[in-house]
């Protein structure tokens, strides 16, 4: 017997509680009832994960008249499900459990597909199991351990039918929709199931019943049309089959089908599969995408701007305007691909506090040693002065010297000596000055690196922590997300 599923797939839970932390880091982000269906696909995929792998649940569902109990009484070799062609007949699910384990009584083998059938909310009269049955179909015709259901009507008048079918249709492992040619393109099942299923074609498949009511030459261009239909859906490469249940026709296909596809155990971890992909999706279109931290090179870029809104510290006030714009300017970039229902938080959290940060840019920067005005440098001003005016004119005598304009033998010496002492005594004397202005407070690159650091501590605090915080949620959820969507790549 092949192991539980828990056992057999731990990558399988850990991509159920990725899903569950998501949707709980989403609240307050995102809408409730969208976050409720979600956290209900986890709880599902959990609680079959559960229950045994040993056996596969597949749910024949169906229109009004379109045959599916039949087909269900037909697969079996047995009435075990009433059918009727005008008025709803099934109102909640049949079981037939090909198996010859008998139903549980809390001790024996029978137990796990007791717990199954419960869970998925079979009554007691509606079990049917192999060993109790008269059946005209062989034992090898369908694969052990399957488990299928007959649906209520999807398009019942009655509420609590199409509600109980919905319900099923959630829980099975795997699906076979029964169409007829009169109502195949029917809107309801196509906007209520086979659209929303679309993700889910390795658990699907549909049967066109009721081919012997067509003309055989006409049945090749039905079918065709079912599969344009289905991919129209958005279901790729559809799978089909074409039966009429009444007299047999494609039954033994049908059953074959329904082996292959079942004898491998995986149709309850391919469901599960596909449901956390399509609920990833959903909450992925619903959050937008976004980084899960500011990128350093996002903050360089509002602390080059807020500085050149501030200025120096001689200049007065900031510029307000600039600085919001600064702000603003991040605020757009962290959600541009955000959507509003997470990206107003964030833009939010980044320009709740655009006056604060004004003053205090002002209040701080003020706090800095003021300057005082600058002594004059003395004799070493005109030092500087004349050494590159010296440095200039050796310059222009080596290139006259060597160009052939000057014939003075000696040109080109002057020149290197004259451009080197004036270089020298220019640099010497710059070194002077700029340690006088420093003693007289003037602004220096060590004043820049002393706003720089202000500048980036009341950024830090007034925007780009409380960005942080939000964009870290976010990063929170994306982790989940991605760990719920590693289902693509398989196991």
């Amino acid at each position: 017997m092949p192991e539980r599923p828990g056992a057999r797939d731990g990558a399988l839970r850990r991509r159920v509680d990725g899903l569950e932390r998501a949707v709980a880091e989403a609240r307050g982000h995102l809408d409730d009832v969208l976050l409720d269906d979600v956290a209900a696909v986890a709880e599902r995929s959990a609680g079959r994960l559960r229950l045994s792998s040993a056996h596969t649940v597949v749910a024949i569902a169906g229109a009004t008249g379109s045959g599916k109990s039949t087909t269900f009484n037909a697969l079996a070799g047995a009435e075990l499900s009433t059918a009727g062609a005008q008025r709803p007949t099934t109102s909640v699910a049949t079981a037939l459990v090909w198996s010859d384990e008998e139903p549980g009584d809390g001790e024996g083998e029978g137990d796990d597909v007791t717990a199954l059938l419960d869970w998925l909310g079979v009554p007691a009269a509606g079990r049917f199991h192999r060993p109790s049955l008269a059946t005209s179909t062989p034992r090898a015709a369908l694969p052990e351990g399957l488990v299928l259901l007959d649906l209520p009507d999807h398009d019942s008048i009655r509420t609590a039918h199409h509600d109980e079918a919905e319900r099923v249709v959630a829980l099975a492992d795997a699906l076979i929709w029964v169409v007829d040619p009169q109502k195949y393109a029917d809107a309801a099942i196509h906007q209520r199931f086979l659209r929303p299923l679309a993700g889910h074609r390795d658990v699907t498949m549909v049967v066109l019943n009721h081919l012997d009511t067509v003309p055989e030459e006409n049945r090749p261009d039905l079918l065709r049309d079912l599969r344009k239909v289905l991919v129209a859906d958005g279901m790729r490469d559809p799978r089909i089959l074409g039966v009429s249940a009444r007299h047999g026709t494609g039954i033994e296909e049908l059953r074959a089908a329904i082996r292959r596809r079942v004898e491998d155990h995986r149709d309850a971890e391919r469901r599960a599969l596909a449901d956390l992909a399509a609920a990833t999706d959903r909450l992925r279109a619903a959050a937008g995408e976004a980084p899960g931290a500011v990128p350093d090179v996002w903050v360089a870029d509002l602390e080059r701007r807020v500085a050149q809104a501030s200025g120096t510290r001689r200049r007065g006030p900031v510029d307000r305007s600039a600085v919001n714009a600064a702000v603003r300017a991040l605020a757009d970039e962290a959600t541009r691909d955000l959507t509003d229902a997470w990206g107003a938080p964030v833009r939010a959290a980044a320009t709740a506090h655009l006056d604060r940060t004004a003053d205090r840019l002002d209040a701080e920067l003020a706090a800095l040693p003021a300057p005082v005005a600058p002594r004059p440098a003395g004799p070493w001003a005109g030092a500087r002065l004349a050494g590159l005016a010296a440095a200039g004119l050796g310059l222009l005598l080596l290139a006259g010297s060597l160009s052939g304009l000057l014939g003075l033998p000696a040109g080109v010496g002057i020149g290197i000596g004259l451009l080197a002492v004036g270089l020298a005594l220019a640099g010497g004397a710059h070194r002077v000055v700029t340690a006088a202005s420093a003693r007289a407070g003037l602004p220096t690159a060590g004043d820049d690196d002393e706003s720089g650091r202000v500048i980036a501590r009341v950024l830090r605090a007034q925007v780009l922590d409380p960005v942080r915080a939000e964009l870290s949620s976010y990063g929170r959820f994306r982790a989940g997300l991605d760990t719920a969507a590693a289902s693509r790549t398989g196991r």
